[in-house]
């Protein structure tokens, strides 16, 4: 199985889509609903259901369309996007079932742009992007045609996650010296290292030799407290 990234952004329908095709943009956002978010590698909609659709039918004037949406990619989430229709119609559904959807798509300037951040841990990757995107049939099939893309990659950092809302809290060598004032992490790591031996630098240089990657505050009670005690142990064997 792949490794799975966590997205969060927004999805802009442009205004023509909406003036133009209120009740078949309607149909594509209950789609959207029902068929990607059942899977492992998701799309969810934050916004009520409800609230969409009489947003939509009540416009009085032109203006485009801004879903929120969380994500879980296939090693990122970039990856839904690239085979966002694909995935949108039922298994062994026809386009031919589906003829309101490219009537909602029959301007070429008919869209979806997809801006969001992604976050996958294992890989450490973290970026940001805008797909903007657009369906068309190949070999009776609907597939999807990227019109537009563009991302950047964000440093891995405790700081970034916590910036971007990825993590509340979270510790790489950049804040490791901060497990000090951490009570119950301390009481944790003192049941291995003697209380007098960890100190601020300490922290940091286990962070620096054996721990590496950014830890949440919940996972540093596992592995982070195994690496340090395996580099307190390194350290002491080389000063034996």
């Amino acid at each position: 199985m792949a490794n799975i990234s966590n997205a969060f952004g927004t999805i802009t329908i442009p205004a023509q889509m909406v003036e133009e095709h209120p009740q078949e943009l309607i149909l594509l956002i209950k789609l959207m609903e029902k068929e990607l978010s059942r899977f492992d590698y998701n799309t969810i909609l934050s916004d009520d259901y409800a609230q969409v659709c009489a947003d939509i039918l009540n416009a009085t004037s032109p203006h485009e369309l801004v879903l929120d949406f969380t994500g879980s990619g296939r090693w990122a989430y970039d990856n839904n996007v690239h085979a966002f229709f694909e995935w949108l119609l039922p298994e062994n559904a026809t386009i031919d079932d589906y003829s309101w959807l490219v009537s909602l798509f029959d301007n070429k300037d008919a869209t979806l742009t997809f801006s969001f951040l992604d976050y996958e841990q294992g890989s450490e990757a973290l970026y940001r992007a805008t797909i903007q995107i657009h369906p068309y049939i190949h070999e009776k099939r609907l597939a999807t045609k990227v019109v537009y893309e563009h991302s950047d990659d964000i440093d891995v950092t405790a700081a970034n996650l916590m910036a971007y809302d990825f993590y509340e809290q979270a510790y790489d060598r950049h804040n490791a010296h901060e497990l000090i004032d951490n009570a119950e992490f301390m009481m944790e790591l003192t049941v291995f290292i003697p209380r007098e031996f960890i100190t601020a630098s300490f922290l940091t240089a286990a962070w620096e030799k054996y721990v590496l990657y950014v830890y949440d505050d919940e996972s540093i009670f596992d592995q982070v407290i195994r690496d340090i005690v395996a580099y307190y142990h390194h350290t002491h064997s080389l000063n034996a």
